[in-house]
């Protein structure tokens, strides 16, 4: 096998290899507005990012994400699909999300 072919079957092989992309982005207010971070990875405790507590809105991209209301993935949970939550009070999450991570 030549190099281009291998060097083409190893590129082929680490992208097969990633995680289909996923994101999640919280916003300290309703409509997406004021402070936010987002995440492709599991986040245990908001508090670390000074976010505890705080989540007002959500926008899922790419992937599923559970949604807990305590550190550690514990509490009562949500699964929120793809998409845009202009306020987490309709869901009864308002100001109670303390971690998340990928549900797929």
């Amino acid at each position: 096998m030549n190099t281009l072919h291998r060097s083409t079957l190893a590129l082929a092989t680490a992208l097969l290899a990633l995680p289909a992309w996923a994101q999640i982005t919280f916003y300290e207010n309703d409509d997406y507005r004021g402070r936010a971070f987002s995440t492709s990875r599991p986040v245990t405790n908001f508090s670390r990012l000074g976010f505890n507590d705080r989540a007002s809105s959500v926008i899922v991209q790419g992937g599923r994400w559970e949604v807990c209301e305590g550190a550690n993935f514990t509490g009562p949970c949500m699964v929120l699909r793809p998409g845009n939550y202009p306020s987490l009070r309709v869901m009864g999450l308002n100001d109670r999300l303390s971690s998340t991570r990928s549900a797929r």
